[in-house]
């Protein structure tokens, strides 16, 4: 396997080990900040919030291990998928920025999942599906960047210069990436150069908002999510590049 792929691997797996502790800080599932819980379940928490994040934080440590990785993937797949993505669903997909980002954790266990057993037929078509999860996620967040700029510019912390001018040159590296992903012949580029950017965007934007603003559980939910989706990118750079390979 390409060395970018265990390195996203790991990237992604620190990311969710990382969201699971801020689960039990902030008492709640926060993976892609799903709405809070309703009638009757609102009595739920804090105590699913403790038990998921214990969960999440073990399941990575077990993957990054070599421990009941099959398990834990599946653990981590369900997680996100009952606690997070449902809620987005059940709240009729009001925050479809972060319900596509819910889909594309959700993607980046199912990668690690289909490489455990490397001759599955299903392989080909979780790449395709975190493929266009990706292209979703990156779409609506270049949308995002064009029709909310002046909200987005406020995320940029202020020793940047121009964030109106980089807030609208994020959204173009953001579309023509999610672009890319859907293109055979730039995917494997779009894969290195969004996890390039993202993880730039890491220690630019997250990192230094965690220490700065006053929320400062809400700013780690980005500092975690960053870092996943970055090792999603490189894993799916991996994956194509050992196919390219394979194929000559």
């Amino acid at each position: 396997m390409n060395k970018t792929y265990p390195i996203g691997q790991n990237m992604y797996l620190i990311g969710i080990g990382f969201l699971g502790f801020i689960s039990i800080l902030s008492k709640d599932f926060i993976l892609t900040r799903p709405q809070p819980w309703k009638e009757p379940f609102i009595n739920l928490n804090p105590v699913l919030a403790y038990v998921s994040g214990i969960a999440l934080i073990l399941t990575a440590v077990c993957v990054m291990t070599h421990r009941f990785r099959r398990a834990s993937l599946l653990i981590i797949i369900n997680l996100i998928l009952f606690l997070a993505t449902s809620r987005h669903i059940i709240n009729l997909w009001r925050d479809y920025i972060n319900g596509f980002k819910s889909l594309v954790l959700i993607s980046g266990a199912l990668l690690i999942l289909a490489e455990l057993n490397p001759s599955s037929k299903n392989k080909k078509l979780i790449l395709w599906t975190t493929l266009v999860s990706l292209f979703m996620f990156f779409a609506t967040c270049a949308y995002a960047h064009f029709t909310l700029a002046v909200f987005v510019q406020e995320l940029i912390p202020k020793f940047i210069p121009f964030r109106l001018f980089f807030t609208y040159f994020a959204g173009v590296c953001l579309f023509l990436g999610g672009l890319g992903f859907l293109l055979p012949k730039t995917q494997k580029l779009a894969a290195l150069l969004s996890g390039i950017m993202i993880t730039g965007w890491f220690f630019l934007l997250h990192i230094p908002r965690a220490f700065t603003e006053i929320n400062v559980l809400s700013e780690c939910i980005g500092v975690g999510e960053s870092f996943s989706i970055a090792g999603i990118c490189f894993m799916v750079y991996g994956i194509l590049n050992v196919e390219k390979k394979q194929n000559l």
